[in-house]
């Protein structure tokens, strides 16, 4: 009985170990997960911004539609990833919502004024975190050759 006993203890233990080791295992990855820097986002929101624009310059109202969830979803990964003040970007959900019932009105006028808000939007927000000097526009040429 008592080598049974103690096959059966030897048993627990190694199991123990194992699924401790697995554990680590995963709170290793949790802590490796890939985070990108502000400017990578930034840069993406940049781009998806000029693709929105010239989407619709197009009349390409699902590509409008598509670079419009790629801005949103960078946004909320600046703020998911980043320390930024709630008060930095507070005014782009109304400004995103106004360029979506743009889009899905097929509005070139509206399009343009909720894009000139946004501009003006990213622009406050450079300034909220001490960054001025970052100056975003309208598109004027195709950031794509």
């Amino acid at each position: 009985m008592r080598p049974l006993l103690g096959i059966l203890v030897a048993l627990l233990a190694i199991g123990a170990e194992h699924s401790n080791a697995a554990a680590g295992e995963e709170a290793m990855q949790d802590s490796t997960e890939y985070i990108p820097t502000l400017r990578e986002i930034m840069t993406k929101i940049e781009l998806s911004r000029s693709k929105l624009w010239y989407s619709v310059k197009l009349r390409n109202w699902m590509l409008a539609r598509y670079q419009l969830g790629k801005v949103k979803a960078e946004f909320g990964a600046a703020t998911r990833f980043h320390l930024l003040p709630a008060s930095a970007l507070a005014g782009t959900n109304n400004v995103v919502d106004l360029i979506e019932s743009s889009i899905r009105a097929k509005d070139d006028e509206l399009f343009e004024e909720s894009f000139s808000k946004m501009t003006a939007e990213c622009n406050n927000c450079h300034k909220a975190v001490g960054k001025s000097f970052l100056h975003v526009g309208t598109p004027s040429a195709s950031p794509l050759p």
